[in-house]
């Protein structure tokens, strides 16, 4: 099923106005839970203490008394549940040839072979054994971190529900060469000390095979020297974090939150007309790359940057910020915060009778459906760097197989969910590990897993990027589309304005 993008906010979008404006998680719990149909098959989804179950899951059964995850459900069980009478998914992910005219014009239909993320295993031959650790002769048994909790929970989940969708979409089909996907779930609040404990557990006491499309980086940039030592592969992981490249055993799908600076800087001094700007970030690693990035870029090609401001949750500092980006007379504001720090951001300046020249820029973490409807109208003209295809359905994406064949899987498990650029990476990350583990037939092995990786060129995601491993260098995502918040009627929505570019200098790194 093809759907419009929607224009304001949802439940989705209720629950991260509450989060924003300081609403109890209780409430939205309460909001968020009718966001998602009731499921009608029980998921693999042990959750820690303390957390609810994943709306559209069932709930999951309690923590042991130490507190660790709950007990496994059975091998080979649905990794999210179906809701009832779902429309069948074609699950196809296409290999096609994005537009590569540069501009806020028209775009080139994707053209190509597709490949299917939910093709029935092909017969194989050899025996099915326990040929690994978490492999049994009927089963692979797979972690996956979320974020359901935590100041980003309220819209985090949807990351996970899209990886889930595909990985569902795997098992729906017969699985992988005769054994089914046993995933299982941990929440880590987008944070690192409990998603690194959460990978401990999993890798530790659980005995997953490997990590599955996970979108959290906190946790995916913590473990990944931990995932090297353990030599358990990450599959499909965010990428958004600069760590996450020197891992040996970590095959990141998204591009990173330096290259989105890059590319944006670029297309700001170059095609807009930037001069100077402010920049706001979040109070970690990856907001000071942003950051640095950034700046870097812009004052190369000759701009300014005038005010900088670390932003936290508890503490976003945008009131500062803002005056002083006032009083610079700054040509625009660039942001690499989530979509609650930014709202905060943008009412505080329209309460100021203020907006920049060129108004205000950011990397992926804007690019949720729900942003424009906390914003309110003064964020008309936002734009945003992000690494697929976007959801625009006037852009790049119209006519895109690739692009449907996502939108329907994780529509078909997950109907209401919130697109964005990391339930993208996620998909991508399902599909790459399904397709991976069907080239090693019976013999699944962690090293066989990581070789065929390292091995892996021009991997067709379906959703703009070609993506390539070799050992060394696992920095598979150099690419960039930009989108702008645009009236729509007398509302705001995400449009396709630029792109796709690529080979900027983070696309040189390992």
């Amino acid at each position: 099923m093809s759907r419009s993008v929607p224009l304001i906010a949802t439940a989705s979008a209720s629950v991260l106005f509450l989060a924003a404006c300081g609403g109890s998680s209780s409430q939205r719990a309460a909001v968020e839970q009718a966001n998602q149909p009731n499921a009608g098959a029980a998921a693999s989804a042990a959750q820690p203490a303390g957390s609810a179950a994943a709306p559209g899951a069932a709930a999951a059964a309690p923590a042991d008394a130490a507190g660790g995850a709950a007990p496994a459900a059975a091998p080979g069980a649905a990794a999210p549940a179906a809701p009832d009478n779902a429309p069948a998914a074609s699950g196809k992910a296409a290999t096609g040839k994005a537009a590569t005219g540069k501009g806020t014009g028209g775009t080139t239909a994707a053209k190509g072979k597709v490949a299917k993320a939910d093709t029935p295993a092909a017969p194989v031959t050899g025996k099915l054994t326990a040929s690994d650790t978490g492999v049994t002769a009927t089963s692979i048994k797979l972690g996956h971190i979320g974020i359901y909790s935590g100041p980003v929970g309220s819209f985090g989940q949807n990351l996970s529900y899209a990886c889930r969708a595909g990985l569902q979409a795997i098992n729906d089909a017969g699985g992988v060469n005769g054994r089914k996907l046993d995933v299982q779930v941990r929440d880590d609040g987008w944070d690192a000390t409990k998603g690194s404990n959460a990978v401990r557990d999993l890798v530790e006491r659980s005995k997953v095979f490997a990590l599955a499309c996970s979108q959290s980086v906190p946790t995916n940039d913590a473990v990944t020297p931990y995932l090297d030592t353990q030599k358990v592969p990450n599959v499909g992981s965010d990428g958004w974090g600069e760590a996450q490249y020197a891992g040996a055993w970590s095959f990141p799908v998204g591009a990173s939150g330096e290259l989105e600076g890059e590319h944006l800087a670029e297309y700001q001094y170059k095609v807009q007309g930037v001069r100077s700007v402010g920049i706001i970030h979040f109070a970690n690693t990856t907001g000071e790359a942003y950051k640095a990035a950034y700046s870097r870029v812009f004052q190369a090609l000759g701009g300014k940057v005038l005010v900088t401001q670390a932003a936290a949750f508890d503490d976003p500092g945008t009131t500062t910020f803002i005056a002083q980006c006032r009083a610079r007379n700054v040509d625009a504001i660039t942001a690499m915060v989530d979509p609650g720090i930014f709202a905060r951001m943008v009412r505080e300046a329209a309460a100021q009778a203020y907006k920049p020249k060129f108004g205000y820029s950011g990397g992926a973490a804007l690019y949720f459906q729900a942003t424009p409807g906390f914003t309110g109208p003064t964020a008309e003209g936002t734009i945003a760097s992000i690494d697929w295809i976007p959801d625009d359905p006037t852009g790049p994406a119209a006519k895109d197989p690739g692009f449907s064949a996502y939108k329907n899987t994780v529509e078909k498990y997950y109907p209401k969910i919130d697109h964005s650029n990391w339930t993208k990476a996620a998909y991508v990350g399902s599909v790459l590990l399904g397709q991976t583990l069907k080239k090693l037939g019976v013999n699944v092995t962690r090293q066989g897993i990581k070789d065929e990786l390292d091995r892996t060129s021009n991997f067709d995601t379906g959703l703009g990027p070609k993506l390539s491993w070799s050992p060394g260098h696992h920095r598979s995502n150099s690419t960039s589309y930009l989108v702008q918040l645009q009236k729509v009627g007398n509302k705001l929505a995400w449009k396709y304005l630029y792109g796709p570019m690529t080979d900027l200098p983070t696309a040189g790194k390992n």
